[in-house]
């Protein structure tokens, strides 16, 4: 299906032009949680990277998280324009799987957090989100946008574990709650006109960004003394959750398939301690014969993350499905050259043979050909390398905001300002 028009969105009657004030909505998605750790990734990463920016435009900024902690709601604030605030739903320490049922209270107590504030949108995040936050919206007659991050049939197809109905229910829902739907790729706003029946002329698109003060190359040599890392390794680098869909099982089994397996480190970095992925990772390795080559390090905070993508030979995400592949934009930035599957938003970021290979899902024999070609040729490597870098400057965090503050003016009938960061139609290619 083609990507919809760059149509303007219709107007909600009766608003004033201009965003002043924003809600986010995220129920299980805290911006302050270290990416990789439980089921924080790339949504928080992008709530915790938007919010400051689109408050340095002028544009104050609420996030309602659920309470994943004992005490009760907090608030934080992240600047002068933007804060974080917690509501207690359910017991603090309940997996996102378990949060459904505690949807109505959280609901209620947010619409009491949010009582006699003023917003010009409720953006919601997550199809948990879709719910509580069209309440909101509603109750402030402000528009309302949402966000999937990931889609429920789309994760099934790729092979995914079956998702629940209640989520797939909420998320056909999510449509007819929304005055608009804002994706990170064409491919998604199809899948979702396919699976939910969107109608593409209430979609757009706007693609996530990377921090180039945080990621950038950096001196491989400087980075592997600070890991522990020697300085002639071959560095295969995995970094998200210790989950089947992501696919750290299969870059094992098609390491176990090259001849360059006996002097390569499998750098695997995500989850916690207590984390049962890192047992299922281990129990793989062991059967493969690879316990001594996989090396796992818990997630880590974003700003240590580039050295890990700067000391690392190549990086790899073997995904079933990626909505965006924002670990693959952050290692390209750092100048590593990427292997992934040719899916969803990893199909979009990285250039097959230009910035790293591109390889069908799921398929360890050609993973391991992928691999074993990229390390056998270093320069070609490094090359790939430095032109994913070039490439990654196209995605910035700016431009990203200034594509959201597009949509939501458009929604609240204004012509789009010049942001600082000038960005094109929400729908252009890159």
């Amino acid at each position: 299906m083609p990507a919809a028009p760059a149509t303007l969105l219709a107007p909600a009657p009766g608003r004033a032009y201009g965003v002043r004030r924003i809600a986010f909505v995220s129920v299980h998605g805290c911006p302050m949680m270290t990416p990789g750790a439980g089921s924080a990734g790339g949504m928080n990463v992008f709530l915790r990277r938007i919010a400051p920016i689109l408050a340095e435009l002028g544009v104050e900024v609420d996030v309602y998280t659920r309470s994943h902690h004992a005490g009760g709601p907090e608030t934080f604030t992240f600047d002068e324009r933007s804060r974080l605030i917690h509501i207690p739903a359910g017991d603090p320490a309940l997996a996102k799987d378990d949060v459904a049922p505690y949807l109505p209270a959280y609901g209620d107590a947010l619409l009491d957090a949010a009582d006699g504030e003023r917003y010009d949108i409720v953006h919601s995040h997550y199809w948990l989100s879709a719910e509580p936050g069209r309440r909101l919206a509603e109750r402030l007659g402000a528009p309302h946008v949402f966000t999937y991050h990931t889609v429920a049939e789309v994760k099934e197809r790729a092979g995914g574990a079956p998702e629940s109905p209640i989520r797939k229910e909420a998320e056909r829902r999510a449509i007819d709650g929304a005055d608009a739907v804002v994706a990170f790729t064409e491919e998604e706003t199809s899948a979702l006109a396919e699976f939910y029946g969107l109608d593409p002329a209430r979609a757009r698109v706007v693609r996530m960004g990377v921090d180039d003060a945080v990621f950038s190359p950096r001196p491989q040599q400087d980075a592997r003394r600070r890991l522990g890392i020697g300085a002639d390794e071959r560095v295969v680098l995995f970094v998200g959750r210790i989950e089947p869909f992501k696919g750290p099982d299969l870059l094992l089994r098609a390491l176990a398939l090259t001849p360059e397996r006996e002097d390569v480190r499998v750098l695997l970095v995500g989850g916690a301690e207590d984390d049962a992925g890192a047992r299922w990772l281990h129990g793989i390795a062991s059967d493969l014969g690879l316990a001594d080559r996989l090396d796992w390090r818990r997630a880590v905070p974003q700003d240590e993350l580039p050295d890990y993508y700067a000391a690392a030979t190549l990086f790899a995400a073997p995904s079933r499905h990626e909505t965006f592949g924002l670990a693959a934009l952050e290692a390209m930035a750092c100048g590593a050259p990427v292997v992934a599957s040719n899916v969803g938003g990893l199909r979009g970021l990285v250039a097959d043979g230009e910035t790293g290979a591109l390889v069908p899902p799921g398929d360890a024999s050609a993973w391991a050909f992928a691999l074993s070609e990229m390390l056998r040729h270093p320069s070609r490597a490094r090359r790939m390398g430095e032109a994913g870098a070039e490439r990654s400057r196209a995605f910035t965090w700016t431009r990203t905001a200034g594509e959201l503050l597009r949509v939501y003016e458009e929604l609240l009938g204004a012509s789009p300002a010049p942001w600082p960061g000038a960005y094109r139609s929400v729908l252009s290619p890159l």
